[in-house]
């Protein structure tokens, strides 16, 4: 049986199910997977930046996808206490002055993605973030595993 490949876009939200792959290609964008180990049903943010002063675009921001991710796996039936999370991506991706705002993009995404989780007491069991290579992300629905390719790797990371 073949799992279902299912494209994430950058400020989407998607959730998916047991025979679903949900991937995204990351920069200094951050991808946010969560999993609820019971139901195997899980969902992958791809956020853009850590935080909006507007009321725009939810899927867009850390702040405001990471809560709207998880209400949308509360109502499909998951438990937050059987709920993990992995992250991946943050790199930093281009020469900027590190102390303007887009030199640190990356980092404030990784450190807005962590606080928001542990605010929301979602544990992060794996991360793969920061470095200055982009990735491509695979989470498996059927176990909740990522699989993470950067600069031509891979790895796997099974824990749930």
């Amino acid at each position: 049986m073949s799992n279902e490949l299912v494209n994430v876009g950058v400020a989407q939200v998607k959730l998916g199910t047991t025979n679903q792959v949900l991937r995204t290609i990351l920069g200094s964008c951050v991808g946010i997977c969560i999993y609820d180990r019971q139901l195997k049903i899980g969902g992958l943010a791809h956020i853009l930046l850590p935080e909006s002063e507007s009321m725009g675009q939810p899927e867009k921001y850390a702040a405001t996808a990471i809560p709207l991710m998880i209400e949308l796996l509360l109502k499909q039936g998951c438990k937050k206490e059987f709920m993990t999370a992995k992250i991946a991506g943050g790199a930093s991706m281009f020469k900027f002055k590190s102390d303007t705002p887009l030199g640190q993009i990356g980092e404030r995404n990784i450190e807005m993605t962590r606080k928001i989780l542990t605010d929301k007491q979602i544990p992060i069991v794996n991360e793969d973030v920061s470095g200055n290579v982009g990735r491509v992300i695979d989470f498996f629905l059927n176990d909740g595993h990522l699989k993470v390719k950067a600069a031509g790797v891979e790895q796997n990371f099974y824990k749930i």
